[in-house]
């Protein structure tokens, strides 16, 4: 892992969606509603990507996506 991801610590760009999600299961619905990420092949994205690989391969700025995962939390 790149970082302690407990409840405590924010995530940051560089959080895989791995640690994110191990951290808070939950945070799979918030993707799902708020970006369309992760519920189908095409809108799927590799476990081991960063934070800011997956925005930046699906077009949503980094910024925005950190903050959704982090206010979830």
């Amino acid at each position: 892992m790149n970082q302690k991801t407990d409840s405590s610590t924010p995530f940051t760009a560089q959080t895989t969606m791995l640690e994110a999600l191990t951290a808070d299961p939950s945070l799979g619905m918030v993707l799902m509603r708020d970006f369309h990420l992760g519920g189908c092949r095409n809108c799927g994205f590799n476990p081991h990507d960063t934070v800011e690989e997956v925005a930046t391969q699906n077009g949503i700025p980094t910024e925005r996506l950190l903050a959704a995962l982090n206010r979830a939390r």
